[in-house]
């Protein structure tokens, strides 16, 4: 492995990506009529997250897909409306670990105790019996909503069938451990990042907003993969979608 190489591949290929100008626009700029692929894999940058050896390239903290079980439905929008929220600014932490993580994060960095927050996979029965904590989780959903809708989003389109060894799978495991810094520390994290208030230290750690697969090798193969599906992508972009307008976002 030559993980620096690698991993500068990887930016280049996230580079067409981003040239794109159907691609890397906030996450809250986007709905269900974005035409975004049905599957795919997708990548998170954050607002003032730049890479250590490139300033002027944002830094990946967060890689995922969807529909890997077999005979799932769930299309790669559905996935990112889960992290995103409502419109309104409400959300569900607990149909989406990566709102759970932001939100403890934030909670840890704040200092402030919410115990409802990741406690169960539905509301508690604390949670459902008190107005004041419902209240509480809300706004709580709301500041989360506003972090992660600010993120900026890439992905590739990928029509396989739903597996755990899907070609999304693969390029999702590989792509969290390469760029995980578990084997060679290449892009650290800033010292602001909102991730070192996490609970997690897989997170803390890894600089990304991911737990599976960061303390894995990874297999240089996979970013053939991710090449192929880079420029299935860019030749299915032939026309702009339409985007928000900043008065419907």
């Amino acid at each position: 492995m030559k993980p620096h190489a690698d991993t500068a591949r990887f930016y280049d290929l996230l580079g067409r990506l981003d040239a794109s100008k159907m691609q890397g626009l906030p996450l809250r700029s986007y709905d269900g009529a974005s035409g975004l692929p049905s599957r795919g894999v997708y990548f998170f940058r954050e607002p003032g997250e730049q890479r250590s050896n490139d300033p002027n390239s944002p830094r990946v903290v967060r890689i995922g897909t969807h529909a890997v079980s077999a005979n799932s439905k769930s299309t790669l929008w559905q996935r990112l409306r889960a992290h995103l929220g409502t419109r309104i600014g409400a959300g569900n932490h607990r149909g989406s670990i990566f709102r759970l993580h932001v939100g403890a994060a934030m909670l840890a960095r704040d200092q402030i105790d919410l115990p409802t927050w990741g406690k169960g996979s539905s509301a508690p029965p604390s949670l459902r019996e008190s107005q004041a904590m419902q209240a509480l989780e809300f706004a709580w959903e709301q500041k989360v909503s506003e972090y992660i809708g600010a993120m900026t989003v890439l992905w590739v389109n990928v029509p396989d069938e739903p597996s755990s060894e899907s070609t999304r799978a693969v390029i999702e495991r590989n792509a969290i451990a390469l760029l995980s810094n578990r084997f060679t520390s290449h892009d650290f994290p800033s010292a602001g990042w909102l991730g070192r208030n996490s609970p997690r230290s897989e997170i803390r750690r890894s600089g990304l907003w991911n737990l599976n697969y960061v303390d894995q090798g990874y297999d240089p193969s996979f970013l053939d993969l991710f090449e192929s599906a880079v420029e299935e992508t860019l030749r299915g972009e032939v026309n702009v979608f339409p985007i928000l307008s900043s008065e419907e976002q």
